[in-house]
């Protein structure tokens, strides 16, 4: 954080500078104009003109290093991208972003956790006739009326017109519910639900994608488990990378949901192309979560520099190519070779008189 306020201070400073000697010259012009008779008004747009159009600000500016180019410029020089924080700050950001786009932002963050926001709402009950292809048809005023006195839920009442709705107690849960209301009816096509799956958004895919990545990491974490505040930080900003990515699929079906679909089969298209592209972005995630894993000190978390290559790339037996990148806080020397690759920690000489 640091860092991002030093890259804008001095990008602020550089605009700030522009602006003074623009105003400077442009004071100076008024005076001149002032002298040889002009009026105040007529001097400073007489000065204003001098100075250019907003184009040639603009020019001055990307010269100067004030736009945002430079501002990028900056972010790099002060080596932004390099801090600890930069990837929790970013993927931070980009969830707050498509709250923002969401139009329901709400559902996305109880769709990500599973269950509602609020208490009130955990407890809410959806009862109907389930129909043989999966959709519900309503229960009838029969069906209604022989639940009402049913042990186990309060506040009963139609919901949707044709379907009906109530408050389980606590003790009570959702399946003893449904064979109750189908005991009580007589008709085995009643279903109970909860409440909050009838309007939540599908999240099963990208849970599964994300589970079985989580899953699959366990073999690899394990051989990491000595660098434990670097296994701390990767597990951290893996488990942001997948909240961002759950956050991200939850904002694309919803935008999926509101285009007016001529046929279930185009739907169908669009939800296919839909998952693979996802796919494709988590396995880009993946990618850039550990490239920049393996390129961080276990010890200050920095990103590591001067990559340093020795050997042929072409060779793979004699002379192969060996890559070394440093720390930049003197912690040691990254060692990668075609098949493996091992932090060496060091001690600079001046170190070791210091604590001898």
């Amino acid at each position: 954080m640091r860092r991002v306020i030093n890259a804008l201070r001095e990008w602020m400073q550089l605009r700030v500078r522009l602006r003074d000697e623009r105003q400077f010259h442009r004071d100076r012009a008024t005076a001149d104009l002032r002298a040889l008779g002009l009026s105040a008004r007529a001097a400073k747009r007489r000065a204003h003109g001098r100075l250019g159009s907003r184009q040639h600000r603009i020019l001055a500016l990307r010269e100067l290093g004030g736009d945002w180019a430079g501002l990028i410029r900056l972010f790099l020089a002060h080596r932004v991208h390099a801090s600890p924080s930069f990837q929790p700050m970013a993927l931070i950001a980009g969830s707050l972003l498509i709250l923002l786009l969401s139009p329901a932002p709400r559902l996305i963050l109880e769709s990500v956790a599973g269950q509602p926001l609020a208490a009130e709402d955990r407890g809410a009950v959806f009862i109907s006739n389930q129909a043989r292809n999966l959709t519900y048809v309503g229960i009838t005023k029969a069906d209604f009326e022989s639940i009402q006195s049913l042990h186990g839920l309060t506040k009963l009442e139609r919901y949707q017109s044709i379907h009906a709705r109530a408050q389980a107690n606590k003790d009570v849960t959702v399946a003893a519910i449904e064979a109750m209301v189908r005991m009580r009816t007589g008709n085995p096509r009643l279903r109970a639900i909860p409440l909050f799956e009838r309007h939540a958004i599908v999240m099963g895919p990208a849970k599964a994608v994300w589970r079985l990545l989580a899953f699959c990491s366990l073999f690899f974490v394990a051989k990491f488990r000595s660098k434990r505040r670097w296994l701390g930080y990767g597990l951290a900003v893996g488990s942001l990378h997948a909240l961002a990515s759950l956050m991200t699929w939850a904002l694309a079906i919803q935008l999926w949901s509101g285009i007016a679909w001529s046929t279930d089969g185009r739907a169908l298209l669009g939800f296919l192309f839909l998952s693979a592209v996802y796919l494709g972005v988590v396995a880009l995630q993946c990618h850039v979560w550990w490239r920049d894993l393996r390129r961080r000190c276990p010890r200050c978390l920095e990103s590591l520099l001067l990559p340093l290559t020795e050997g042929s790339t072409d060779c793979f037996l004699l002379n192969s190519a060996t890559t070394e990148s440093v720390c930049a806080h003197g912690h040691g020397v990254l060692v990668e070779t075609p098949w493996a690759s091992r932090f060496r920690p060091e001690q600079s000489p001046l170190q070791g008189l210091v604590h001898g």
